[in-house]
């Protein structure tokens, strides 16, 4: 990474510069160069940072307005700071990955949603869907696993874990994660009653998720949340009379 580059080579001049010319000494060169290093990787890192940050936000705005297309184009202009910072490359393609998702391309999506990180819990999400379509039962368990190690609080994502078990006829194994759901979650109504709901051997209702369930295209939206979001979206479109 070109930051962790410059970082060094930063500490390494101003330690020559103490060592050498002031005869300051190893230790008090060393720290001083250690301390250099931390700065200069601070300050590139939060310049870096705040130009990803910045792209993100754009395109998620870009995509609120259904330009998917757009939306990639701009994350594709955000990989040249991958060469910056440890994670960026990451996090673009794993968004990208998103998008693609939402698109319905779901074979373009997976090796972009491969590259994500942990706490990416919808990429996560998105990723064991597509195994589950595949019936890659054992990478699908794994990629869930690790996405609910790392976002142990977000009840969607253990839902959909279950879901996808039961959808591959493990229901009992879709039972054992709702459990351990329960105890981490404590008292969430949605993840208690699906999993009474499996207990059962009734279906899980994952409509009291709201929108985002419906982005991983596991349900149809309901015509009564069709009507609604098409009246919210007339309201908006509608000009106020003139007085």
């Amino acid at each position: 990474m070109i930051n962790i580059l410059i970082g060094f080579l930063s500490a390494a001049a101003v330690f020559s510069l103490l060592f050498f010319l002031v005869t300051a000494g190893y230790v008090w060169s060393g720290l001083a160069a250690v301390v250099v290093f931390i700065a200069v990787n601070y300050m590139l890192g939060k310049r870096v940072l705040g130009k990803v940050t910045a792209i993100m936000e754009s395109t998620g705005k870009i995509i609120q307005k259904g330009k998917f297309e757009v939306a990639l184009k701009t994350l594709e202009e955000g990989l040249k700071y991958s060469k910056w910072m440890l994670m960026v490359d990451s996090q673009i393609r794993a968004q990208m990955g998103i998008i693609l998702y939402l698109k319905k391309d779901f074979n373009d999506a997976q090796p972009y949603l491969e590259k994500t990180v942990a706490k990416n819990w919808m990429a996560i999400g998105m990723l064991g869907v597509i195994y589950m379509r595949k019936k890659e039962k054992e990478k699908m368990i794994k990629i869930f696993e690790k996405g609910v190690k790392a976002n142990s609080d977000e009840a969607l994502l253990w839902n959909l874990y279950a879901y996808c078990l039961n959808k591959m006829g493990e229901k009992d194994k879709a039972i054992e994660v709702l459990n351990r759901a329960v105890k981490k979650l404590g008292d969430d109504v949605r993840t208690t009653a699906n999993l009474k709901a499996l207990q059962n051997n009734a279906k899980m209702k994952m409509r009291s998720f709201g929108d985002v369930w419906y982005q991983f295209y596991l349900e149809s939206v309901p015509m009564s949340m069709r009507v609604q979001a098409g009246a919210r979206g007339s309201k908006r479109g509608r000009k106020m009379p003139r007085r």
